[in-house]
């Protein structure tokens, strides 16, 4: 059996972290390491994660210090780890309790790929959809990182996360990947939940994609601009119009 190294980046995160953790710890899969890389956060994330710490120090291994933004934070927990598989949930989300067993057996079938599956997702609270991008559809939009394994072989080979990156990092790394012609493997189980509302879903993220897909060679440098363009003055325009009615 593969040794499974699980990721988790948080800051300030006292309010789901708890979730997430159980749901590692949980797992019906027991050959599991978890790595926590904390921001040196401020509220009470570091005496939950000291908690479980204490109750499974042969599993948990954490992190509490500063850090330049959470690609630098994972791959903080990518050079920690020690895992054949390694996946990265973040604090906010939570895996189905037999996602890692799932993904192992998938693994011990097909070998090094990248795996990925269904991801429920939460807006307030309650479900409002299941999803699972193919890779076919990379050049539109990212496949669900919470439903994520890579082989630890792949980040030692191509990389990990681009620093340069604030928000789409994870999208960066898997279009690498893609380029390389590695295998992609979607598997028909849902394995992770997702809570909408995070940094994914700062308008700041659509212009950093657009910016990826033209680094990328996927949007010529016209259509570029024009699409950048557009969405910042509809952005600052709809803005402007909020704080005049206000």
């Amino acid at each position: 059996m593969p040794f499974v190294s699980i990721i988790t980046v948080c800051f300030n995160s006292e309010a789901h972290i708890e979730q997430t953790i159980r749901s590692v710890l949980n797992q019906t899969f027991g050959s599991i390491e978890y790595i926590l890389i904390d921001g040196k956060s401020t509220d009470g994330t570091p005496a939950l994660i000291e908690r479980y710490a204490r109750e499974a120090p042969d599993r948990i291994r954490y992190v509490s210090e500063p850090d330049t933004g959470i690609y630098n934070a994972m791959n903080k927990g990518l050079r920690l780890a020690q895992g054949e598989l390694i996946g990265i949930i973040n604090s906010d989300d939570w895996y189905e309790p037999d996602a890692v067993e799932k993904v192992v057996a998938a693994y011990r079938q097909h070998g090094p790929a990248v795996y990925h599956g269904i991801q429920r997702t939460y807006r307030n609270e309650q479900e409002v959809g299941l999803i699972r991008t193919h890779s076919n559809a990379l050049g539109e939009k990212m496949i669900e990182h919470p439903t994520c394994f890579l082989p630890s072989a792949y980040y030692q080979k191509y990389g990990g996360f681009d620093e340069r990156y604030k928000y789409v990092g994870d999208y960066e790394l898997i279009l690498r990947l893609r380029n390389q012609n590695v295998p992609f493997i979607p598997l028909p189980e849902i394995l992770a939940n997702f809570r909408e509302g995070g940094a994914s879903h700062d308008q700041r993220a659509v212009w950093e994609t657009y910016d990826l897909w033209y680094r990328s060679g996927m949007l010529p440098r016209p259509q570029y601009l024009s699409v950048l363009y557009r969405d910042k003055f509809k952005w600052y325009a709809k803005r402007l119009f909020s704080r005049r009615s206000n």
